[in-house]
């Protein structure tokens, strides 16, 4: 989608045309907004280079662990960590956030490396969640000392593994509580506070994924799933709102929300509904996930957003695939499916462009 700044270049261009903004007023108008920040080839070279550098700090302390005194172990765990974050702390002073953020982030990554490595110096045996929640905390600490959207990406990967770790899964109100219910919503935060892209598009997936926990200690009904579904959709709406205030990517959790808004009102259709043992929606179900697919579509392309016309259209396919399975149809009576389905979308779509006219 196009940046704020352009969208409003193309605007005015268009106002301009038609006669309702001064020409001379587009130039000071335009060097009010911010230039929208894009990982170039430079930046993303050196993101590359300090992972591999944290990478390469691990791995060289890895290769000399059984030759390497204990104290002096310790010593060069400690010495990298705490220069990492000096360092860190030098490139902000300097207003260079971008090396900041890396070098914040590598320290992330020693940090995690080291819980395992200093359990193994002085002989502690350790809980491997625990160490993956412990690396995660202090990689969020990392990351909200220095504004560091990558070391907070670390962390929320770190608790994701700590979760996934010994989980058994659908074992009912037993499970524990996973702790990505409180990183998946700080990581979203997060994200639209500080403007990352990539931390975004990981919270709105972790989201989903404690609907899906949530889901997982309940019963296997459907009327769980779609009161799930509902939820998500008034999340996505949400998020949408957000995108129409220009709000630093709550496109992407506009986009990943109607996604799992479809996804959740999919899986209840094939669940039993109303307490009963057996059975799910059937083709009543398969027809409203479709209409809702159709819906979806329209809107992703009422707000010209690519994500939500993506998530439509291949829940529109899915929902026909379904639908046909569920007849069990031979190819000639499939085609006459697809047909109705696209003599329907064409009417839909005339109709909508009639009023769009009329109005």
């Amino acid at each position: 989608m196009a940046a704020y700044k352009d969208r409003v270049r193309q605007d005015l261009d268009r106002w301009i045309g038609a006669g309702l903004v001064d020409a001379g007023k587009r130039d000071a108008i335009l060097a009010t907004l911010p230039e929208s920040r894009r990982l170039d080839a430079a930046t993303a070279l050196a993101w590359v280079g300090g992972v591999l550098l944290g990478i390469a700090i691990i791995t060289f302390v890895s290769a000399n662990w059984d030759i390497t005194p204990k104290l002096v172990r310790f010593a060069l765990l400690l010495m990298a960590f705490l220069g990492l974050c000096a360092c860190a702390a030098w490139a902000a002073q300097k207003e260079r956030p971008t090396l900041s953020n890396i070098l914040l982030t590598v320290a992330a990554l020693v940090f995690a490396a080291s819980i395992g490595l200093t359990g193994q110096i002085f002989d502690i045996a350790g809980d491997p969640r625990s160490a993956a929640y412990g690396a995660g905390v202090a990689a969020f600490a990392l990351g909200a000392a220095g504004r560091s959207t990558g070391a907070a990406l670390a962390g929320l990967i770190f608790i994701a593994f700590g979760d996934f770790t010994d989980t058994h899964w659908f074992s009912g109100v037993d499970s524990e509580t996973p702790w990505m219910l409180i990183a998946a919503p700080l990581s979203g935060y997060l994200a639209l506070r500080w403007g990352s892209s990539a931390l975004a598009h990981a919270s709105a997936l972790a989201i989903i994924y404690c609907f899906g926990w949530f889901a997982g200690k309940t019963e296997a009904e459907a009327g769980v799933f779609l009161f799930l579904a509902i939820m998500m959709a008034a999340m996505a709406t949400g998020a949408r709102w957000l995108h129409s205030q220009d709000r630093p990517f709550a496109g992407i959790f506009y986009g990943w929300f109607t996604a799992g808004a479809l996804l959740f009102f999919a899986i209840s259709g094939y669940l039993p509904w109303f307490g009963a043992e057996d059975g799910n929606g059937g083709i009543a179900h398969r027809i409203a996930w479709l209409a809702a697919s159709g819906g979806v579509l329209a809107l992703g392309r009422y707000d010209q957003h690519g994500l939500v016309t993506t998530a439509g259209v291949l829940s529109i396919m899915i929902a026909i695939c379904a639908l046909l399975n569920d007849l069990g149809l031979d190819l000639l009576a499939a085609a006459g499916v697809f047909l109705v389905c696209a003599v329907a979308a064409i009417i839909a779509g005339l109709v909508l462009r009639n009023r769009k006219s009329g109005a």
